[in-house]
Formats: C-alpha cells, sequence, structure tokens
C-alpha cells in the first residue's frame, strides 16, 4: 500500500488547489494501472468480467475497459443497468443479483433504443424455479426471448441452486419455456471462503466450493446441454477470492472490481501484490488546542490536539497525516466529525487529512465526481453514476 510523508504532502497541496474546498473522493491512475497489471498476470484479460458497483463512474470503467480491451461487466443495481446500456451500447452483462420483477420490468420500460441487444448481451440472474416462472411471463408481456443465468450456492449460502434436485428443477423450466427463456450460464460466488473459521482452512473451504460448482456444472452438461447456444458463462471469483483460482478452475469468467482500489476490506493475504488506489481527502475546517470533551473538559490531552473536518461518518478508516485517530468519546458526525493529531503534527485549518474507505461500492457515490490523479498531478473530474432508483 503506498504512504509516506512526501506523497500525501503533495496531494495536499494539491488539493488545496483543486479540491474546492470540499470532501473528494480520491483515485491514483498509477495505482489503478499497477493494479490492473497485477491483474492480468493472474487471468487473461478476455476471462475478466468488471464489477460495475466497485468502480461506479462511467469515464473510470471505460478507464479499465480500454485496457482489457472489451466491455464485459456485472452489475447489481437497476439504475446503473440503464445508464450502463446507454454508455456500453456493445456491453456483455451479467446481473450480479436477482432483481424484483417489477424492477426487470422497469428495464424494458425505459430501455434506450441503440445497438445494446438484451437478448444476446444480457444474462439475468436467478435463484429459484419460481423466479424463472415470473421470467417467462415478463417475456410473454414483452414479446422477447430473455436470458438467465443461474445462480449456485457453493457454499456462501445467500440463494441460488443449492443441489441438483434444485438445479434441474429450474433447468427443466427452462426446457419447457424454451421459446421464453435462453440459459446464458451459472454463477456461483464464494467470497466466504476467505473467511473460513478453523479448523477450516482458506484452502480446504476453496476446494470444496470449486468442487460442488464442478459437480453442479458437470450434471448440467450431462443432462441439458441441449440447452447450450455457443459456450456456457461460468462465472464466479470476485475480488476476496480472485488471486485463488489459479489452478483447476471450473470457471470462464472471472469477477473483479474492488481489487483494482483496494478498500481496506480488501486487505487479504491473496491481494498483497495489490495496492490501496483509493481515498477520501476531507478539509480541516478547525484546528483547537487540545481535547476538550462536553462535561470531561479535564480529560487530559497527551500531547494531542483537535481537528474537526468537514464532513464525516463515512465507512473509512484515518490514514494521514500521521497519528490521525477518530475520538470515540466525542463521537462521530457527518456534518462536523472530531478527529484528534499529535500536537506536532503540521496539519492546520484549509489542509486535507486522508482516509482509506473500507470499501468501494458506496462510499464512491457520496463526493460527487471522482477526483483522478496521477501521482501528485490532477486529470480531471469524473462524474459516478446517478443513484436514482425513480
Amino acid at each position: 500500500m503506498p504512504s509516506g510523508v512526501l506523497r500525501f504532502d503533495r496531494l495536499n497541496a494539491l488539493l488545496r488547489d483543486v479540491g474546492n474546498g470540499l470532501p473528494r473522493l480520491v483515485i491514483d491512475l498509477d495505482v489503478v494501472d499497477n493494479n490492473l497489471a497485477a491483474l492480468t498476470e493472474l487471468h487473461a484479460p478476455e476471462d475478466l468480467r468488471i464489477v460495475a458497483k466497485s468502480l461506479p463512474s462511467p469515464k473510470l470503467l471505460d478507464y479499465v475497459l480500454g485496457k482489457l480491451g472489451h466491455q464485459q461487466l456485472m452489475v447489481f443495481h437497476l439504475p446503473f443497468l440503464l445508464q450502463i446500456v446507454r454508455h456500453f451500447p456493445g456491453a456483455d452483462i451479467l446481473m450480479g443479483k436477482p432483481l424484483p420483477s417489477a424492477a426487470i420490468r422497469r428495464f424494458y420500460r425505459e430501455q434506450t433504443s441503440n445497438a445494446f441487444d438484451d437478448t444476446q448481451q444480457l444474462q439475468w440472474l436467478v435463484d429459484t424455479n419460481e423466479r424463472l416462472l415470473q421470467v417467462v411471463e415478463l417475456s410473454r408481456e414483452i414479446g422477447r426471448k430473455v436470458v438467465v443465468n443461474i445462480e449456485l450456492d457453493i457454499g456462501m449460502h445467500r440463494g441460488g441452486a443449492r443441489d441438483k434436485a434444485e438445479l434441474g428443477a429450474m433447468l427443466d423450466t427452462i426446457r419447457a419455456y424454451h421459446e421464453e427463456l435462453r440459459l446464458g450460464g451459472f454463477m456461483g460466488y464464494d467470497a466466504h471462503v476467505p473467511k473460513a473459521p478453523l479448523p477450516h482452512t482458506t484452502g480446504h473451504a476453496l476446494r470444496r466450493a470449486k468442487k460442488k460448482y464442478a459437480k453442479l456444472l458437470e450434471y448440467a452438461f450431462a443432462g441439458w446441454s441441449d440447452l447450450e447456444e455457443g459456450d456456457w458463462c461460468v462465472n464466479g471469483a470476485g475480488s476476496p477470492t480472485i488471486a485463488l483460482h489459479h489452478e483447476e478452475s471450473p470457471l470462464n469468467d472471472y469477477s473483479v472490481g474492488s481489487a483494482l482500489v483496494k478498500p481496506t476490506h480488501f486487505d487479504l493475504p491473496s491481494l498483497e501484490d495489490f495496492e490501496a488506489a483509493a481515498w477520501i481527502a476531507a478539509p480541516v475546517i478547525k484546528r483547537l488546542e487540545g481535547i476538550r470533551i462536553p462535561f470531561i473538559e479535564k480529560l487530559p490531552s497527551r500531547g494531542r490536539d483537535t481537528l474537526f473536518i468537514y464532513g464525516g461518518k463515512w465507512m473509512a478508516e484515518p490514514f494521514w497525516p500521521d497519528g490521525l485517530a477518530e475520538s470515540t468519546t466525542y463521537g462521530v458526525s457527518s456534518n462536523q466529525q472530531m478527529f484528534t493529531v499529535p500536537r506536532s503534527s503540521d496539519v492546520d485549518i484549509d489542509d486535507y487529512v486522508f482516509l482509506r474507505p473500507t470499501q468501494s461500492e458506496a462510499v464512491m457515490l457520496q463526493f460527487g465526481d471522482l477526483c483522478i490523479v496521477r501521482g501528485d498531478r490532477h486529470l480531471g473530474n469524473w462524474p459516478v453514476f446517478s443513484n436514482s432508483g425513480y
């Protein structure tokens, strides 16, 4: 993870110039490039599918996809889907979670008329036979075939076909309603693997997940190969396990997103070659000598001073200047959060402090345009997706 006083001193000076005195979400493209290089050491670019919710900016996605040479995306949110279809009419899209039928209907009502062909470029994720039947009804309403991808439960227990009986019932439904449905493939997520508790191990958990995926896939090929039109998309992994799928994997399609900016939740041994590329930069609006807490004003300050910043209460951890810390006694605020610093710290009003996000998908939508830098050079401000649900 990049750090160092010089780097953040220069970023602070840059933001005092271009930050408009507001909290900003900063993305360092040099680090993104390094992470892309680490990623393509693990998997061929054509096998990677970029998770849009983790990089929720059309220009950032365009930058990453341009480096990979394709437009394979995983999408989780209907407003994002509608915008992606407009921005990337050539995209190959796999939905990352099942959507309510009302949301799917809205897509077909509001889909932009362009070159995007949902019957060839969009797979809706389905987790149960009941949801498949909802899609059959939808297909008849819109008068077109709908492509579905079957979610498999390979150990995370967040839904999907749990066994051969449930998978077989879904495959039978697709065969019975072949005028309405086309099977695009399968998706099995294994984010539980790095969290395996003793006596389990990450390696053991991964082998179990791969084995279950392979058995369900073999079962599908054995009894329902007539449903295959071209190669099935066999998707899985994700940033927590992308580096672990390097041998004997049943997958031909690997999802990844957060690893490219590496928030703190992805500080995993498997991602040690990836670096943090995303930072929250917040202006200091007050610096007060010592630490004074209401009702306990005589609490010793132990050589520390108080900062109040513009904004706060983000999913993030304090990072710079050295010694920056939240005050758990004072409490958090989304308006003016209190931090403390060593009295020797030079940080003052109008300077920026830096926090490291714990995740990217929700945090990156909270600051307006992303502030894009290379090292200590400002390259521009890149809009994020609208999060409107209306």
